[in-house]
């Protein structure tokens, strides 16, 4: 998860000719103009990563939340855990909004990593796809 966010803050270049997405690993990156704004990880067939030991990736949403709100007691009041559009949890230390995919008749987590300063306006610096529920 480091490289990704050291990636997302550094903004890279979009490679050329790789159109947005990396589809046969389950990720899709999202792009501002020419720089990486973001990467989703497909709930189903993308690759887990860990933070503080945990897998976000294809998890039960109240799980991963509620993790997130363990993690957020240890740490100032107000500067880890916010809520985005509809509330999605988002965790600034870590980079990353835990949004959701569903298969069949369950959801499932899909993170999406981003730069921490990108909370500022998150729903407004990735496309509306980014945050639509897909099967």
């Amino acid at each position: 998860m480091r490289a990704v966010q050291a990636w997302l803050s550094a903004g890279r270049e979009r490679p050329h000719g790789r159109g947005g997405g990396y589809r046969e690993f389950g990720l899709r990156l999202y792009h501002r103009g020419e720089r990486l704004a973001g990467v989703a990880v497909d709930a189903l067939c993308g690759p887990q990563v860990l933070a503080d030991g945990t897998a976000p990736v294809g998890r039960v949403p109240s799980a991963i939340e509620q993790w997130m709100l363990d993690r957020a007691e240890t740490r100032p009041p107000y500067t880890e855990l916010a809520y985005v559009s509809a509330g999605v949890p988002s965790c600034e230390s870590l980079g990353v909004t835990i949004n959701v995919q569903r298969e069949g008749d369950r959801l499932l987590t899909r993170p999406i990593f981003h730069p921490a300063e990108a909370l500022d306006d998150l729903p407004h610096r990735l496309p509306p796809q980014a945050w639509a529920i897909h099967d």
